[in-house]
Formats: structure tokens, C-alpha cells, sequence
């Protein structure tokens, strides 16, 4: 069981220099300073040798971030994915998609069988579960080259991103020349992650929560619903700036997940674009665009990519299998937020078709509904919070418990 137990052996190294800032929030500690001591070394490291360094830093930020066993096996299934994308052979889809599968349940499959459970090694297979079939996909369809192997690799494995995202098509993740301004990008953007992650700790994590109920549903909603969807938007912001940061150190230019601030968008549709954005474009890709060929049930599609978004929480955030409550609290959480952005969708196509005919019949209702100005504008945003805020908590799941059926 050796092999599946957390190298604690650099962690307690890497514990006084982490606690301080970072807290209990995953392995951002490590990654920031991991990043750092590399992004020193690499100028050091001839051009021609540089990917090969990349790589075997990669893997050996793999080897003491995960139990050596569960990366045994996080390469076999590799292998395995890139013999179907690369190779053909009779019943390559049907392995390709069983093995994909096997991947994301291995985290859960090995915490029931040996008691341990690596977070990073969760993500980390998440996160793999989107390339790789980007990658299988894009070959097969013929709008990508296949790539050796060392650069498959190269690319799933690439640390800053591996187990945090964002998800990049491989044609992206190209390096460049480090310059003064990628250095001068990436030390502000590391910088801007770290006072997140402070705020974070040292003010949002005080704030004493509300659990939900009708007779305190506006203390609830205050201090529970906007707290904690500010809290998660710091947190998540805050992390993939450090990945940015950190790999603009070393010539590298990943996406950003949060082009905007997502809460600050007027209507659901911008939210969406803006949050977990490198996601969201992956399921239009690969999900929404194929299923909305036929433009039959556009809006029940819509409300399905945000149902998607729901289950695959249940992929990464647990230790055991999911259980039918956290499945349900998931499919009605997506119900809730995939519906909104349906509705959302209707009524602004409504407002477009209506528009001439409501500004001559009713033209002070109109010119109301139509109003461009800042006051209408805040409005807007604020609602479209509150809806989002609302959402991440599942409220039909709540509502469920608090009626006791």
C-alpha cells in the first residue's frame, strides 16, 4: 500500500513556506514555488534540450504531487489513449472511450480498494479526460497531425496546467522566447494570485456561514450564497493566475478561464463565456455543436451542456463513488442553472422580435424594457448574480430537503 500513500517527504519540507499564504487550498503552494525554482533553471538550459527539460520536470512535479502507484497507472492509461488517437486497429473507439472512463473512476476505484485518496491525481485525470479527447477527436476528424509521443506527453503532462487547467488544444501550447515581458506578465500575474489566496484565507474563509432555510432565507442568502460564490470565483481565479504566471515565466502563453469577471456580466450568456471559459468552449466544441446540428430542442440542448457541467463535478470532487443524493444535489443543480440560461436565452430573443412592435404600441414600456444606461445596466448584473450565486448551492435540492417529502 506503499504505492498509493502521498509523498509526505517534500511537503513537510515545503509546509512552513506554504501554510503561511496558501492554507489548506490544494497544491498551489508547491506549484508556486516548483514553478519558480524551474522558470530559474530553464534559461540555463540549452534551446535544443528545453522541451526535454520541460517534460522531465513535468513528471517529476507528477511523481512527488501524487502516491507513485496512481501514477503507475495514470501512464498506462496514457499509453493506452494515445495507441487509439495515433494507431488503427478493430475496436479502437470502443477502447478508446472504455479506457477514458477507467480513467476518471480510478481515483474513486482506488480510494475504496486502498483507503487513500489524492486530490491532485483526481484533477489531474480530469483535466486529461478533456486533451486527450480533444486530441482523439481533432486526429481522427483529420484538423490535427498526430504527434509523437514525447509530445503527447509533453502536453498532457505539462505541470503549471496538468491538474489545475486551463485546457488548451495542443497547437497552442507552443513555447516562446522568454522576454521581458513575459517575465515582467508572469511575476504580476503570480503576484495577483497570491492576494487572492490571502483574501481568501484571511477574509472570505472568517465569514460564518448561514445554512439554508425559509425563515432565514435573506441572512442565507447574504451571508451563504454571495460569500461563498465570491469566495469560489477567488479561489479558482486566483489559481489559474498563478498557472499563467507561472508558465509565462517559461515562454508559455495558456488561456486565460476568466477573460472578464464573470460577475460582472448583464446577462447569463456573457456569464458562461467568462467562467471556466476553456471548459465551456471544450463542451460547445465537442458537445453542443455536434448535438445542436439539428436545431430541434435548442434550448433543452443548452440546458443539457450545463447539466454536463453539473455531473462532472461528481468525477473529481469526492473520494468514494457518488452517492444517489450528491447525484441528485448535481442534476437538479444543473436543472437550475442550465434552465436559467435557457430562459435567459428565450427572453432575449423575445426582447429582439418584440422590440419595433413594443416601442410604437407601448412606447414608455418600451423604452423601460430597452433602456441602455448605467442604472439598467447594474441592474442587469446584479441579477445575474444573484441567479448564479443562487444556483451554485442546487436551490431545488435545498427547497427538497427543507419540504422533508
Amino acid at each position: 500500500m506503499l504505492l498509493f500513500q502521498e509523498p509526505e517527504f517534500l511537503r513537510s519540507i515545503l509546509e512552513p513556506y506554504t501554510s503561511l499564504v496558501l492554507g489548506k487550498y490544494f497544491n498551489t503552494g508547491l506549484l508556486i514555488l516548483y514553478g519558480l525554482l524551474f522558470a530559474g533553471i530553464l534559461p540555463l538550459v540549452p534551446k535544443r534540450y528545453k522541451f526535454s527539460a520541460i517534460l522531465t520536470a513535468s513528471i517529476l512535479f507528477a511523481l512527488i504531487s501524487a502516491p507513485l502507484g496512481n501514477f503507475l497507472i495514470f501512464g498506462g492509461f496514457v499509453c493506452i489513449l494515445y495507441l487509439c488517437s495515433n494507431y488503427e486497429f478493430q475496436g479502437k473507439t470502443i477502447v478508446f472511450w472504455a479506457t477514458e472512463a477507467a480513467m476518471l473512476a480510478s481515483s474513486m476505484v482506488l480510494f475504496e480498494t486502498t483507503g487513500y485518496h489524492s486530490a491532485f491525481y483526481a484533477f489531474a485525470a480530469y483535466y486529461t479526460m478533456f486533451r486527450s479527447i480533444h486530441y482523439f477527436v481533432d486526429v481522427r476528424q483529420g484538423a490535427l497531425q498526430k504527434v509523437r509521443f514525447r509530445e503527447y506527453l509533453g502536453y498532457l503532462l505539462f505541470f503549471p496546467a496538468f491538474s489545475h487547467g486551463p485546457i488548451d488544444r495542443i497547437s497552442l501550447m507552443q513555447p516562446e522566447s522568454v522576454t521581458r515581458q513575459h517575465l515582467a506578465f508572469g511575476a504580476k500575474r503570480i503576484l495577483i494570485g497570491i492576494s487572492k489566496y490571502l483574501i481568501l484565507v484571511y477574509i472570505l474563509s472568517d465569514i460564518e456561514r448561514v445554512s439554508f432555510s425559509f425563515s432565514q432565507f435573506w441572512q442565507w442568502l447574504l451571508f451563504s450564497a454571495y460569500g461563498n460564490a465570491i469566495q469560489l470565483y477567488v479561489l479558482l481565479s486566483g489559481d489559474i493566475d498563478i498557472v499563467i504566471g507561472i508558465s509565462s515565466l517559461m515562454g508559455f502563453r495558456v488561456s486565460e478561464n476568466y477573460p472578464k469577471v464573470p460577475y460582472l456580466q448583464y446577462n447569463l450568456t456573457k456569464f458562461w463565456q467568462n467562467w471556466q471559459s476553456t471548459i465551456v468552449n471544450w463542451l460547445t466544441a465537442y458537445v453542443y455543436f455536434p448535438l445542436c446540428r439539428n436545431r430541434k430542442y435548442i434550448y433543452l440542448k443548452t440546458m443539457l451542456i450545463i447539466m454536463i457541467i453539473g455531473w462532472l463535478h461528481l468525477l473529481y470532487n469526492f473520494k468514494g463513488f457518488p452517492s444517489i443524493n450528491l447525484i441528485m444535489y448535481y442534476t437538479l443543480w444543473g436543472i437550475f442553472l442550465g434552465g436559467a440560461l435557457a430562459l435567459s436565452k428565450i427572453i432575449e430573443r423575445k426582447k429582439v422580435e418584440n422590440k419595433e412592435y413594443l416601442m410604437g404600441s407601448h412606447p414608455l414600456l418600451g423604452r423601460i424594457v430597452y433602456a441602455d444606461n448605467v442604472m439598467t445596466k447594474a441592474l442587469a448584473v446584479f441579477i445575474t448574480f444573484t441567479i448564479i450565486a443562487i444556483g451554485w448551492n442546487s436551490p431545488f435540492y435545498l427547497i427538497l430537503t427543507q419540504l422533508q417529502f
